[in-house]
């Protein structure tokens, strides 16, 4: 550039030679007229950032660093964890003290970016939502409600579904006229294809049998569950 030549502000028209200025699309501005037509303001000190100063900028809103901090206690969030709620920022100790769930289990709260567990209002940490006869985590698997508690599927079998005194099998069959009494159920084992009393799971028959390979074992245990079902018609 000779020293003919101009290099002005763009906006102002005073000359940049010797000063800082900025470049905005290929045109130059001094960094008054850049603050002033450009620089984004400050959601903590409602100040223009300016261009020494570091723009942090979250969800088209922005602020200068002393000024991104906790809206309740007031803490720095420059490079730390922190939650929205109604526009407001909060570090995740006041989020969760404010807002976050409690722990049904363990009575704690549930952070936030940790992984939750509901179900019909209720809330858990991952690690609390525990199969009650098993003890381990439930997870994102199948379970099923008893009472107060919660069962994973094969433990919920094991405790309470109906169970064939002959294969001992699990009834998996379709819920037809079971015929009940106090003593267990009599229909046909869907496992061994052959008449079986059904007992729940949570009681005791006094007698049992086991499917026999052999003809004449599964006529026998044919004739013992007709009979079973006569008594319980009749």
């Amino acid at each position: 550039m000779s020293s003919s030549e101009r290099f002005d502000c763009h906006y102002c028209k005073d000359s940049l030679l010797g000063k800082k200025y900025i470049m905005k699309e290929d045109t130059q501005y001094c960094t008054k007229c850049y603050e002033n037509l450009f620089a984004n303001c400050c959601e903590g000190c409602s100040l223009p950032i300016g261009c020494n100063c570091k723009d942090l900028s979250y969800k088209d809103r922005h602020w200068h660093e002393q000024c991104f901090k906790c809206a309740k206690c007031s803490r720095s969030l420059v490079e730390k964890a922190f939650a929205a709620k109604d526009d407001l920022l909060l570090c995740t100790e006041c989020y969760a003290n404010d807002y976050s769930s409690k722990c049904t289990t363990c009575k704690k709260t549930v952070m936030p970016g940790s992984r939750k567990m509901e179900y019909k209002g209720n809330s858990w940490h991952e690690t609390c939502f525990l199969c009650h006869r098993c003890q381990q985590p439930i997870g994102t698997k199948s379970f099923i409600p008893k009472d107060t508690s919660y069962f994973c599927v094969p433990c919920f079998e094991k405790q309470f579904a109906y169970q064939c005194c002959a294969c001992k099998k699990v009834w998996q069959g379709p819920s037809t006229s079971l015929l009940r009494s106090a003593s267990g159920t009599a229909s046909v084992s869907p496992a061994c294809s052959a008449p079986c009393l059904w007992w729940d799971a949570a009681s005791s028959p006094s007698a049992t049998t086991s499917c026999a390979p052999t003809a004449a074992g599964r006529s026998d245990l044919s004739m013992k569950g007709s009979q079973l079902q006569q008594e319980l018609i009749f």
